[in-house]
């Protein structure tokens, strides 16, 4: 076996021989229960047990960018402290940028675009996100649109975990890690918060928030948060703009149970930035973009690009304590949400194609069939239903703590690819596509991809903790059994009408903490994860243009495997917190996502890239504050490599070997903050290696530097309100660069295959344009 898997193993198995003691009820299994505690809740010995779960008591290190942990997995964490300092924009992966292994791509100065985010080098589309205990992937992509969740003056904390998912996740794409997100709680005293923000390019920002304080004897309280945001692109025309809310109610019980309510909707019309090819990049810069002039037969222009998306998130998470050693966990949930990715194609009358069938059709409505027609063809997503829970019950006896749990999920995702008329000014005659659609004699609406896809997911889960040594020792095990069925079903003329995917996945993980003393510990897992492929494995997708097939169904695709290791050592007094953890990923039918273009328009698709192996060591430092000083450092060497060559008609590029795309070696962050109380200041910088972006390794887009800065005053008391002026600034050099990328290719040259034969170029790959220097001035007002 692999030495880390040896190393691993035998930390644990010497920790289980350790003698065990009477213990405490003051630790609890990470893994397999909440990573957040009720911060009001009563101190009964269940919810003490809680409470440890995360953190240690204390306040955080960094400047809020660090919380003392005391989990037997790697996790990192923000605070509202550091959030609230940051720029008012709607973008988590912003706030998570500066975390070890975190690899955010920007596309904006001010995060209205979601850009993207790796952790060790797992893409954004592996790594599960929650808020409130709700599922935030999308259920048929697993992609993750982080400006529709949380607006950021409403989160307590952000959690990275880097390793895997836990126990009770509700995701079946996490195989790169999870990311938690909890709302603030609602205040016990009634006011409000209003706060204002302009800057550059004309952005805007409107936010309020109320708060109803403790509602008579009834032990409720709850919020209520608006936003309004817009935000004129920094390169090309069009500007994004959304409107947001954020709601929670919380009910205390007098035994400690503690049952809340939690609310998001975001409505937004954002037009895309083009995501251009190097060679693109190299020649026209920051301009290269889509146009800014409409032409009858230009495909490109700016309005034909135009987005608009609406999301609902409920959830209800219930903790009911039943006594000192039984509880009961529920977490129902909602998920709703319709949008468009907008596009354009130019088509010929007399060959307008529905999946690979062929019609003449008058476009233009002028008694001929001999035209060429510009119309609108976007990719929508008229609705996406999807309700589920998690439940849990959880006994403590003696040295164990039993958890058992059932979760289950169902959606219903309605896709559709329809064509449209293009209005007189360019745009299209209605931006959601859904309206005015061409239609044959018979009624029937001409699409190149039309389906409805129902997931359904099972998963019993079942986990024990084991404390001893006065807890100094924790040994966490756990099994789950996950069960995915996804039945899709095609309205396409001439495809396949029923196709389905059935996926049974076994996943158990070991882990195991021990604090050597009251400041050092150290820490190993061993944790296995799975990834289903995506609903784009059940249809084929068709040029509008040509009836070709653009990406070939796949149901029988493999779901991606991976085992992940860990082991590292905390230290953690009222100096500094530290923490250094070493890590080994084996992946089987690595899933890698990349964005093509299909009809004009920017699409995820999977790649299965074989076999990868990915090793490296995370390190983070944080103090606490010094004369009003908050350091922070991280940093992350990665080294990812491809296990397997890459298949391509009848031979293979020789892939065997290569580094990983989106896996920069080495990656770095420093920053300082200060705070007195009254005034405060801060910097981050961030570096970031080179990346590849192709298998061959024969493209890379180069490393970067980027430095954010920002300044504050918290005025004194005026009228029984808290005044506070701020300044944001990004990208503060205004570095020209690349900052991620976006499509992939197996090779994007041809290249002499394991055979002998030459294969031809795979691909074209494609990168995200890092936002400009930018400011943002903000007043608060807190009352």
């Amino acid at each position: 076996m692999r030495t880390s898997i040896l190393l691993g193993t035998t930390f644990l198995g010497s920790l289980a021989c350790l003698p065990a003691h009477a213990a405490t009820l003051s630790d609890h299994p990470s893994s397999i229960d909440k990573h957040h505690s009720a911060p009001h809740r009563k101190a009964t010995s269940l919810s003490a047990e809680r409470s440890e779960v995360i953190r240690v008591a204390g306040a955080a290190a960094g400047g809020g960018r660090m919380v003392a942990q005391n989990g037997a997995k790697s996790r990192s964490e923000i605070t509202q402290a550091y959030i609230a300092k940051q720029a008012p924009t709607p973008n988590v992966f912003k706030l998570l940028g500066n975390m070890p292994g975190a690899n955010v791509a920007s596309a904006d100065p001010f995060g209205m675009v979601s850009g993207n985010m790796t952790i060790r080098g797992m893409n954004s589309d592996q790594i599960g996100f929650t808020v409130e205990g709700a599922p935030l992937n999308d259920i048929g992509s697993y992609m993750a649109f982080p400006t529709e969740w949380v607006d950021s003056e409403n989160l307590n904390e952000v959690t990275m975990q880097q390793g895997s998912a836990n126990l009770d996740s509700p995701t079946i794409g996490a195989s790169g890690g999870l990311v938690t997100m909890n709302l603030i709680d609602p205040s016990h005293k009634m006011g409000g918060t209003v706060a204002g923000s302009f800057g550059s390019y004309n952005t805007h920002r409107e936010y309020v928030r109320l708060q109803t304080g403790d509602i008579g004897n009834t032990g409720m309280r709850a919020f209520v948060a608006w936003s309004h945001l817009e935000e004129p692109h920094f390169r090309g025309a069009g500007n994004d703009h959304k409107q947001h809310i954020d709601a929670k109610l919380v009910k205390d019980w007098a035994n400690g149970s503690r049952s809340s309510v939690a609310l998001t909707f975001d409505d937004s019309m954002k037009v895309s930035y083009l995501n251009p090819s190097l060679s693109a990049w190299q020649q026209y810069g920051r301009h290269a973009n889509y146009s800014v002039d409409f032409s009858p037969t230009d495909t490109r222009y700016w309005k034909l690009h135009q987005s608009p998306y609406r999301v609902l998130i409920l959830s209800a998470p219930q903790n009911i304590v039943v006594n000192s050693h039984l509880g009961f966990d529920f977490t129902p949930y909602f998920y709703w949400n319709s949008g468009t990715i907008a596009s354009a194609s130019l088509m010929s009358e007399n060959a307008v194609y529905s999946g690979n069938q062929r019609y003449s059709v008058d476009l233009n409505g002028n008694g001929t069939t001999n035209d060429k027609v510009m119309m609108y063809t976007p990719f929508g997503t008229p609705y996406v239903y999807r309700p589920g829970m998690v439940s849990k019950v959880h006994y403590t006896i003696g040295h164990h703590t039993f958890v058992f749990g059932y979760w289950f999920d169902w959606s219903r995702q309605r896709m559709l690819n329809p064509y449209s008329e293009v209005g007189a000014n360019g745009g299209p005659a209605n931006v959601w596509g859904y309206l005015g659609n061409v239609k044959l004699s018979d009624g029937t609406r001409l699409a190149s991809y039309d389906n409805l896809t129902v997931t359904r997911v099972n998963s019993l889960f079942f986990g024990d903790t084991f404390n001893a040594l006065h807890n100094r020792l924790r040994i966490e095990a756990g099994v789950k059994e996950s069960m995915v069925t996804r039945i899709g079903y095609n309205y396409l003329p001439g495809a396949q009408y029923r196709t389905s995917m059935n996926a049974a996945v076994t996943t158990p993980n070991l882990g195991a903490r021990y604090k050597i003393d009251n400041h050092s510990q150290i820490f190993a897992d061993v944790a296995t994860n799975f990834r289903t492929p995506t609903l784009n494995a059940l249809y084929n997708t068709y040029s509008a243009t040509t009836g070709k097939v653009a990406t070939l169904a796949n149901p029988t695709q493999k779901t991606e495997y991976s085992i992940s290791e860990e082991i590292g050592y905390r230290y953690q007094d009222n100096i500094l917190n530290g923490s250094i953890t070493f890590f080994n990923y084996n992946f089987t039918n690595r899933q890698v996502a990349t964005q093509v273009t299909i009809n004009n328009a920017q699409i995820t698709q999977n790649i299965n890239a074989g076999g990868q192996t990915s090793r490296g060591v995370d390190v983070e430092i944080g103090l606490h504050p010094w004369h009003h000083l908050h350091p922070y450092v991280s940093a992350e060497y990665l080294h990812a490599t491809i296990d397997n060559n890459y298949k391509v008609g009848s031979d293979y590029l020789k892939t065997a070997g290569k580094t990983a795309v989106r896996s920069p070696s080495v990656q770095a962050s420093v920053g300082l903050d200060y705070d007195d109380g009254t005034y405060f200041a801060g910097f981050s910088v961030k570096y970031v290696g080179r990346q590849f972006s192709t298998f061959m390794n024969d493209q890379a887009m180069p490393g970067y530097v980027n430095a954010d800065m920002n300044f504050g005053y918290r005025m004194p008391k005026v009228l029984n309100t808290h005044p506070e002026v701020r300044l944001n600034l990004m990208n503060v050099g205004n570095n020209k660069y690349l900052s991620g990328v976006s499509g992939i290719a197996a090779s994007s040259r041809a290249s002499k295959g394991l055979y002998g034969t030459t294969i031809a170029s795979q691909g074209t790959p494609t990168y995200y344009v890092a936002g400009s220097f930018a400011a943002l001035a903000t007043v608060k007002l807190d009352f």
